[in-house]
């Protein structure tokens, strides 16, 4: 199951329904016995055989729903504590297991209800990373295509020593790395190359001086993705982004 909200809270709703169907039985039977066992021709074995069997088609729908989610969620309510408290009632026994998975059913809502609340809050904290990204390098490594907020920005050929270096500043953004270091991963001479390489890999001008405000022999760092704060404090310069999915070119480098 995915962490969606609105998914997450119609299951909730429906074990809530399940939770009250229980405690609905429990009542239900409990005052069964207490009104029909002043007839002479009570029978409390049938009572409880029915007693079971309701119960029994209530825990199946239950542990059904549940496998479909969680694993962790199914166990929880096929293994429960035992928490409930004893009865010393001809249902007694009966009312206590039940009793138990009414509690670790309200257990595994309680969990949800968490689960459902962080999903809120990443979802929150996503639409404001959104509004704050001002321009976002992403990359397929299938397609080996390098994208610029979805705009194609270069394409690059498979097992080449751009391939390499992009892979691995894009795995390691936001730090300063040595270009040594990147030289020992990829196993492949790259302080001379440096500027040819961001220059074939799409990054000149403008766009070179934002995502890697650090290129010399020596160091480099790729910044992303980055944000309007980012930008304003840095005094980044614009990237501009024209109509029909391109970017306006630069010869500078």
């Amino acid at each position: 199951m995915q962490n969606n909200k609105d998914d997450l809270g119609l299951v909730i709703s429906e074990l809530n329904q399940y939770l009250h169907v229980g405690y609905t039985l429990k009542l239900t039977y409990l005052k069964k016995h207490d009104v029909d066992g002043q007839k002479e021709a009570f029978d409390v074995d049938e009572l409880k055989k029915e007693y079971n069997e309701k119960i029994n088609i209530w825990f199946k729908e239950i542990a059904d729903h549940l496998q479909k989610l969680d694993f962790q969620y199914l166990f929880h309510f096929v293994q429960p504590k035992d928490d409930a408290m004893s009865y010393s009632h001809p249902l007694g026994n009966l009312t206590h297991a039940l009793e138990k998975h009414l509690f670790a059913l309200e257990d595994v809502i309680v969990r949800l209800e968490e689960r459902k609340n962080l999903a809120v809050r990443q979802e929150i904290a996503d639409k404001e990373y959104q509004v704050d990204t001002l321009y976002k390098i992403t990359y397929s490594e299938h397609l080996r295509e390098i994208k610029l907020n979805n705009i194609v920005l270069a394409n690059l050929q498979s097992d080449s020593k751009n391939v390499n270096f992009f892979e691995y500043v894009f795995s390691n953004p936001n730090i300063p790395l040595a270009v040594s270091d990147i030289e020992e991963a990829t196993a492949m001479p790259l302080a001379s190359n440096i500027q040819d390489i961001l220059r074939d890999l799409g990054f000149k001008g403008n766009i070179r001086k934002v995502f890697f405000p650090i290129a010399t022999k020596a160091k480099v760092m790729f910044m992303n993705p980055i944000s309007k704060q980012y930008a304003i404090k840095n005094d980044l310069p614009i990237i501009k982004l024209l109509k029909d999915n391109e970017i306006e070119r630069e010869a500078t480098n």
